[in-house]
């Protein structure tokens, strides 16, 4: 905060014989009646959803823990509710924010009664009056805005799943369609269609009604028609479903699977499946998670002699069955497989630093012996002949974090008998070349494919006084401001740079060893103020295929031309909370 001091010195009157000043009081005043420029800064304080609750809760399919999903760095909560719920109006039991007096700011339109909605987080309903009212629209996702000192987007995604059980003596297989509201049953030869026992027909889940009661009807040769109540809906709301039974010598059940013509290409969170096929309208792609009866039905396209399909909402490092249905119901092509893990970025919050003789790295004690995964410009600057210099431009600071506890990484250009750019990449050093450069290696293992990199970053740089005499063209010259430069991307192969060969810089648009890639824009690179920026950089696929071998290839450099010998003494740049994003598709290369 800075004061103005005005001072009226007519106002200062003396003493004749002491000449001792008696105006300091209306000097005070003076002072205190000046104007007060208060330029301190808001302080950044998260606002975070830490625990969220709704009636009804229950864990995903295939999984025990009925605990929201939350995401912090993506500020989005995950969670799923059974069948006894309308999520048209549904009550959340608990919502614990963190700063506990965050304002809680939500779209009234989904509140049953915005009036009534609570203002900040609460931990139980018993801890807001009894008046509130917590039921909100969860049809689709809703926003939720947590205002400290600034404003903080959460998304809350509710999946309900209806837990639909059929049993039938005899039954070889079925397929429900809930968008025809139709059930397709298939048993045995030796099955009488006009006397079958029903055990279970839950098409109203676990919770709802079915009428008649299907345990009384027997005769199903023909179609039979029941009617549906959720447990949510009103006793004068029925829906009317049909359910059909056929023997396996009609088509249905005895269908041989083979598991050798379904072609899938599974990514973390969805799959792209296809089979030959040279009639293939009107075919569906079903799947469920391996040895769960829980069928999703998807639309086929037909591109060719093949039949294909796109299957969303997957969960990482899960096995799942996929079939493939002709339009009768038959299943034609069946195969299991398995989802890429979400592997998450090493060190990504930076938190974890260790210093070896001179050197510091971003890695922890314990994993130092096995390797690091990043390294930096420190090397070149401790090691060697660049021990002569011994600084290290690039290592973890506990002041600046946007995290609070933890540490951030502090990528700091400096020169010292030549122009040093700081850095932190996937990769190892490669060791000097001389006194003039050094060689990189780019790119470490990796069997995932992300579709974005989420982070935060500060950047202060400092106008460009160093540029090399094969500086390109319409980039950046003497006296510029530095700007700063985060890029990944995924390859083939990794790569080898020597700073003082140009040749070898990679030429990510052309080179088809590179699959994927995704940069912080140019205009984005630039002076932060000394606030924390939030950033996501989109990975562009080339390819959908995933070859043998695959590394990742990530870099920053707080001089984005420090290959060149370009930059600014004292451009200082700061990274935390880096994390691989695996969304539902990828972008793709244009």
């Amino acid at each position: 905060m800075k004061m103005r001091y005005c001072f009226d010195w007519m106002k200062i009157k003396r003493n004749v014989d002491g000449q001792r000043i008696v105006g300091a009081l209306v000097l005070l005043l003076t002072v205190v009646s000046c104007a007060i420029e208060n330029d301190i800064p808001y302080p950044i304080v998260e606002g975070r959803i830490t625990a969220f609750t709704v009636e009804g809760q229950r864990a995903a399919e295939g999984e025990q823990n009925i605990a929201a999903n939350i995401d912090a760095k993506a500020r989005t909560v995950t969670l799923y509710v059974n069948d006894s719920v309308d999520i048209s109006r549904l009550k959340i039991t608990q919502l614990v924010c963190n700063p506990t007096n965050a304002t809680l700011l939500v779209d009234g339109s989904l509140c049953e009664d915005e009036s009534k909605f609570p203002s900040t987080g609460f931990s139980s309903l018993d801890s807001i009056p009894i008046s509130s009212n917590t039921r909100m629209d969860f049809t689709n996702p809703v926003m939720f805005t947590l205002r400290t000192y600034q404003d903080y987007v959460w998304t809350v995604f509710v999946q309900q799943i209806i837990n639909r059980e059929i049993d039938v003596v005899g039954m070889t297989d079925y397929v429900i369609d809930e968008s025809t509201h139709t059930v397709l049953i298939w048993v045995a030869d030796t099955e009488d269609l006009n006397n079958l026992q029903v055990n279970k027909l839950d098409l109203g889940g676990e919770y709802g009604e079915v009428y008649p009661d299907p345990t009384t009807i027997k005769d199903y040769s023909t179609n039979q028609t029941f009617y549906v109540r959720y447990n949510w809906e009103g006793d004068a709301v029925r829906t009317a479903w049909t359910v059909k039974v056929r023997k396996n010598s009609e088509g249905g059940g005895t269908s041989t699977p083979t598991t050798n013509e379904l072609s899938v290409n599974a990514w973390s969170k969805h799959a792209y499946v296809s089979v030959k096929a040279t009639s293939a309208d009107g075919w569906t792609a079903e799947y469920s998670v391996k040895g769960k009866d829980s069928w999703s039905s998807v639309n086929t396209n037909v591109n060719g002699n093949l039949c294909e399909a796109t299957l969303k909402g997957l969960s990482s490092g899960t096995t799942y069955t996929c079939r493939m249905k002709d339009k009768e119901g038959n299943v034609q092509v069946t195969s299991d497989f398995t989802t890429e893990s979400a592997t998450a970025l090493y060190n990504g919050n930076f938190d974890s630093w260790y210093q070896s003789g001179n050197t510091w790295y971003a890695v922890s004690e314990g994993d130092f012996t096995k390797g690091s995964f990043w390294d930096s410009s420190n090397p070149g600057t401790t090691q060697g002949a660049g021990s002569l210099v011994n600084i290290n431009p690039t290592q973890g600071n506990s002041s600046v974090v946007h995290t609070p506890g933890g540490k951030s990484a502090e990528l700091k250009s400096q020169y010292k008998v030549k122009f040093a750019a700081a850095s932190l990449y996937a990769g190892s050093f490669g060791g000097l070349v001389g006194l003039s450069g050094a060689k990189i290696n780019f790119g470490q293992p990796f069997t995932s494919r992300p579709t974005a990199l989420h982070g935060w970053f500060q950047y202060a740089p400092k106008s460009i006084g160093y540029v090399s005499s094969n500086q390109p063209g319409g980039t950046v010259g003497k006296d510029d401001p530095d700007i700063c430069s985060i890029y990944i991307a995924l390859a083939k192969k990794t790569y080898t740079i020597d700073n003082t060969d140009t040749s070898t810089f990679i030429q990510f648009d052309t080179d088809d060893n590179i699959i994927a890639y995704g940069e912080l824009p140019a205009n984005q690179c630039v002076d932060t103020g000394g606030q924390w920026k939030e950033f996501t950089i989109d990975l562009k696929y080339k390819t959908l295929d995933c070859p043998k071998d695959m590394y990742l290839i990530l870099v920053a450099s707080s001089s984005k031309y420090g290959d060149y010998f370009t930059g600014g003494d004292g451009s200082t740049m700061y990274l935390d909370d880096f994390e691989l994003v695996y969304g539902e598709e990828p972008v793709m290369w244009n």
